[in-house]
């Protein structure tokens, strides 16, 4: 009895740990949009000589942070910060600013 009682608890605790939420979750697409404030500036709003990015087409977005992240566009960060990101959430951050 002691066995199956065990073994129901155990089949509990796995069953629960793949219906729960993964412990960490990748930040909206939005929060990763913010993270490019830093040098783009807020919603995109950049000072000169960083690129504007709000307004940007999604076309124009994506195309360059791909290039960035194949290692064919120049940029002293860009190609080591574009690795970080998987094409949708690319696409995400693109059609983000692009309503900036």
């Amino acid at each position: 009895m002691k066995k199956i009682s065990l073994l129901i608890i155990a089949v509990s605790a796995i069953a629960t740990v793949d219906a729960a939420e993964p412990i960490a979750k990748r930040p909206s697409l939005e929060r990763m949009a913010h993270a490019c404030s830093g040098c783009h500036g807020t919603y995109g709003h950049a000072i000169a000589p960083t690129p504007v990015l709000a307004g940007i087409s999604e076309e124009g977005f994506v195309k360059a942070m791909r290039e960035f992240k194949a290692g064919q566009r120049e940029s002293s960060i860009m190609n080591r910060i574009s690795q970080a990101y998987s094409d949708e959430e690319i696409v995400g951050m693109a059609q983000f600013f692009k309503k900036q």
